[in-house]
């Protein structure tokens, strides 16, 4: 018999304190507070975000609340992204750090402090694969980290690789505030709902007051994940009297997607939609790329009748940059350099890369970021080709180790599951993992701070449901 003692049984995320609805709309309030106050006084928003997890320090808010505060940083109020780049907010920062970097940090520091208090269940105890291959990349990346040190890379650029791993390992603390299904779903939800803002209002931006720009796609490749989540519960989650409700979100979610106009992110979410109908190859999954098709074909021609025209769309998506050399695709070629330059620089290093931080020497051809020739460049989009670079043979191992174990065993796990809802968060997580398989061949999201903290969540998710299967047998 399982014991049921206090001392073994842990609080869900669902539970909060007594004055939890209070402090809640409370933290709405300051997170509405941080972005119109962007307009105002810059150092206003950091002084809330120190006020919020101020608060926090004292149990006031739940988990929910925290990570509901991060996804709001991340998506409406401050996106780690260039100041150069679309989005209806631009980046707060101070000396380099955004606000979700201080959400994050106290989400480790409320998970660590719970667990040196609480007892672990034997379902904690239990490590999955999942959490094997997440130690076996962290070791990589701990071995990477050293070898930047020593080769004496950039040490902004260091820390910068270093804050993209410390998101990724938020997967230990969701992990750790994971103790029923409705957390996972709960947390999928929120994700989904703050998503949806994002693309209303970053689609209404785009199309009324810039004239369908090129919008960032840094983050709207969260986009990706919250539309495949979006399409997993129209197809197996029990949502029949809100399907309205659910169609209406993935129409302006797709439209959303539509104006990044980046064809790595058209494809990747193709691909990842692809996949999660595959898995369940029934009727309704046709019936549902039916009305995917349907919906696109709304969002495509209602931007016909704004004034969008289909050459714009050529334009947009094939030209990225102020740099035009004839009708050279900048874009794709100056991926595919970034590449040759890593091959070219991969025997210096073939076991453990250039280490966190490595730069590597290729052609640019000049934009509102950078100047036009050859320059040490650190962001190398294809993620393959920046993980063999920073980390060899061994972290590009171990970061592959990883993503494809994580989509096997949530295959494997979904095949076997009937409940609806751990259905539907298996179906989500493995299409996500797909597509962001796919897009990181043109942008690193597989190790990106804006899609990182995503891709803990799945990862988590993936582990919570490897334990309660190993716990149940």
């Amino acid at each position: 018999m399982v014991s049921t003692s206090a001392q073994t049984v842990q609080p869900t995320i669902t539970s909060s304190p007594p004055n939890q609805t209070a402090m809640f709309m409370l933290l709405i309030a300051l997170v509405s507070l941080l972005g119109a106050s962007v307009f105002f006084q810059p150092l206003l928003p950091i002084i809330a975000v120190a006020f919020v997890f101020g608060v926090g320090f004292f149990n006031a808010f739940s988990f929910r609340s925290l990570y509901f505060t991060l996804l709001c940083c991340f998506l409406i109020v401050s996106p780690a992204i260039p100041i150069s780049e679309r989005h209806f907010s631009k980046p707060i920062s101070i000396g380099g750090a955004y606000p979700q970097d201080f959400a994050m940090l106290f989400l480790f520091a409320v998970a660590l402090k719970e667990q040196l208090v609480q007892a672990r269940s034997s379902l904690t105890l239990r490590f999955s694969l999942t959490e094997k291959l997440f130690f076996f990349y962290s070791a990589a990346f701990f071995i990477s980290l050293v070898v930047g040190f020593l080769n004496g890379n950039k040490f902004s650029f260091i820390l910068g690789d270093l804050r993209d791993f410390l998101y990724l390992s938020l997967f230990w603390v969701y992990l750790w505030f994971m103790k029923t299904s409705d957390d996972v779903d709960a947390a999928f939800h929120l994700f989904v709902g703050v998503s949806f803002v994002f693309a209303l209002v970053g689609f209404l931006d785009d199309a009324l007051l810039r004239n369908f720009a090129r919008y960032n796609s840094g983050i709207s490749f969260l986009l990706v994940g919250a539309t495949l989540m979006v399409v997993s519960m129209l197809l197996v989650a029990d949502y029949s009297s809100r399907r309205k409700t659910l169609f209406f979100v993935l129409l302006v979610m797709l439209g959303g997607i539509f104006i990044t106009f980046t064809r790595g992110l058209y494809l990747g979410f193709f691909v990842g939609l692809i996949v999660i109908l595959l898995a369940l190859g029934n009727k309704q999954s046709l019936r549902l790329l039916l009305s995917v098709g349907v919906l696109s074909a709304v969002v495509f021609f209602g931007s016909l009748a704004l004034g969008f025209s289909i050459d714009k769309f050529v334009n947009l998506t094939t030209y990225r940059g102020s740099a035009v050399v004839g009708d050279l695709d900048i874009s794709s070629t100056e991926r595919i350099l970034e590449v040759i330059s890593v091959l070219n620089e991969f025997p210096l290093h073939p076991f453990f890369g250039a280490g966190a931080g490595g730069t590597v020497a290729v052609y640019k051809f000049g934009d509102v970021n950078t100047k036009e020739g050859i320059i040490d460049w650190w962001f190398i989009h294809n993620n393959y080709a920046q993980a063999l670079h920073k980390s060899g043979l061994v972290g590009f191992i171990a970061l592959m180790a990883l993503w494809l174990g994580a989509v096997f065993q949530g295959f494997k796990l979904f095949r076997q599951s009937v409940s609806p809802t751990k259905r539907m968060i298996l179906l989500s997580s493995i299409g996500t993992l797909v597509a962001f398989l796919i897009c990181s061949i043109t942008s690193p999201i597989l190790t990106y701070i804006n899609t990182n903290f995503l891709n803990a969540l799945l990862f988590a998710a993936i582990a919570f449901f490897e334990k309660q299967s190993a716990h149940a047998s």
